[in-house]
């Protein structure tokens, strides 16, 4: 997405990160931030939010509008899309998507099933809810929405990602669709996959989190 000097067209453009609280998250939203863009970042947590503005200080948070709110609950979707627009002063020019969190199963088959519950609710659920919400708005004005996903939806599985293998696969095959879906419309549709190392201590773990 550029630097400032570089920026992709995307200086003074109102972009929204959903999951920008998260690590991969809050790394896109200083990329745009330096690229010239405003950039809404909603979330649930007020805390998750104040940390990542104290962390994007001046002169990078001038440009980063917080909004308190849940993407992955279709009512509040829509209201943040709604105040999001307000916020911005119009339409979003893109919605990045960068949602869900680990979910560790040594064994799938003797994981609780509110575990599967949790993975398929953070890795797919709330894409579509975000995809459904904010698509026929970038139709109507040739935005772009960009699903950022991990490499467990193609890649072999280690162990205890068993979960989160399933779930992003069925994310990457939601981002396909809504390609095919929005082709003829003015949107532009998008994934995006972060590939990383994986040593699989807490710590390497917690790098894959995306979610807010």
């Amino acid at each position: 997405m550029g630097g400032a000097a570089d920026d992709g067209g995307l200086a003074g453009r109102a972009v929204l990160v959903a999951g920008g609280t998260g690590n991969v998250g809050a790394h896109l939203t200083r990329r745009l931030l330096l690229a010239g863009a405003r950039v809404v970042v909603p979330s649930r947590s007020a805390g998750k939010l104040a940390k990542l503005q104290r962390a994007l200080a001046d002169p990078l948070g001038e440009r980063l509008i917080g909004l308190e709110g849940d993407v992955a609950d279709p009512s509040g979707s829509v209201r943040v899309r709604e105040e999001a627009e307000r916020l911005a002063g119009g339409p979003m020019h893109a919605v990045v998507a960068t949602l869900g969190g680990f979910v560790d199963a040594p064994s799938i088959l003797a994981a609780p099933l509110e575990d599967l519950e949790r993975a398929v609710q953070g890795y797919l659920y709330a894409h579509f809810v975000v995809a459904r919400t904010f698509l026929p708005s970038l139709a109507r004005t040739g935005g772009a929405y960009i699903s950022i996903n991990g490499p467990l939806a193609s890649a072999p599985m280690f162990p205890g990602t068993g979960l989160v293998s399933i779930a992003t696969a069925a994310q990457a095959m939601l981002a396909r669709v809504l390609m095919q879906e929005m082709a003829e419309t003015k949107a532009r549709v998008n994934e995006v996959v972060i590939y990383s190392a994986f040593g699989w201590g807490d710590a390497e773990k917690k790098n894959i989190v995306t979610g807010d």
